[in-house]
């Protein structure tokens, strides 16, 4: 019941502000009771890709016989850029085997109406992670899952049990219970806390041509007293990436963080990517704006 709290606290954090709290807390608590310890039930015979290509079963067989497993089903509405947030689950995949070796499988499920729509995403976002191309949408048929995206990603146990439920791109608290469940154990202390100053926050593109590469820097620098670490960047659409220092930040240095944009789409924008840190007032948000034309 203890874990479950946490559960919707985290769920919680995403919710509309609009909702009125309490029927929005009742409506999570409900999801949460029915889907935790709950069995998910796997379709036989799932095609597998590997950045694009379709290979052979037993590449996949594995993730099946991890310790934990995180589940994620998109459904064909969800196949665009920006939804799938590919750049995300990179990061989480990365942090995941280096914090847990070997003990996390991601097993992430797409029902895009052409296999080929999504293609280029994966050689794109350089991700190379398997997934499931589910054009059927049989993995939602077997378990009916919520309706609501938040809730179509689940954190499961060995025997495929739900632990927890929420999909942690959208939160960094959902991430940080998934972790607590995989570690068996409270998590360690937060980092202690340092002062940082960018100096700038936002970048205007100007005009730039639909499907180009551009790069925006901003510096960040370490003004407290104790390192620094980026532990995430979360990005406001799939033609939007960063890149940073995965080490800490000693006092008083300065890092760079380069926002690439390739715009596959028109007109004027205004993308937000927004850090998260172990630094006093995060996370902080930046802003990259310019208008794209043919």
């Amino acid at each position: 019941m203890r874990n479950r709290v946490f559960i919707i606290s985290a769920v919680l954090g995403v919710c509309f502000s609009a909702c009125k709290e309490n029927e929005r807390r009742d409506e999570v608590a409900k999801i949460v009771n029915e889907w935790t310890g709950k069995e998910i039930r796997f379709p036989e015979n799932m095609p597998c890709y590997v950045s694009g290509l379709e290979t052979f079963s037993e590449v996949c067989d594995d993730y099946f016989h991890k310790e934990f497993k995180i589940l994620l089903y998109v459904d064909s509405t969800g196949c665009s850029s920006c939804r799938l947030k590919l750049f995300e689950w990179k990061q989480l995949v990365e942090e995941a085997e280096r914090l847990f070796p070997d003990k996390v499988g991601f097993l992430l499920y797409f029902q895009p109406k052409e296999i080929k729509d999504i293609d280029f995403l994966f050689v794109r976002d350089r991700f190379d992670n398997p997934v499931f191309m589910d054009t059927g949408g049989e993995i939602n048929r077997l378990n009916r899952f919520p309706q609501a995206e938040l809730f179509q990603c689940f954190l499961l146990d060995g025997d495929n049990k739900v632990l927890s439920i929420g999909n942690p791109t959208m939160s960094p608290k959902i991430w940080d219970m998934f972790k607590y469940h995989i570690e068996g154990e409270r998590l360690a202390e937060p980092k202690a806390l340092t002062t940082i100053k960018a100096e700038k926050k936002t970048h205007d593109y100007g005009t730039i041509r639909k499907g180009s590469t551009n790069y925006a820097d901003f510096d960040i620098t370490n003004i407290g007293n104790n390192p620094l670490v980026i532990s995430r960047i979360s990005v406001a659409c799939g033609c939007t990436r960063a890149t940073w220092d995965k080490q800490p930040i000693a006092p008083g240095q300065t890092t760079t963080v380069r926002v690439e944009m390739s715009p596959d789409e028109t007109g004027q924008f205004s993308k937000t990517v927004v850090l998260y840190c172990n630094a006093a007032g995060t996370p902080t948000k930046l802003t990259v704006t310019g208008t794209t034309i043919e």
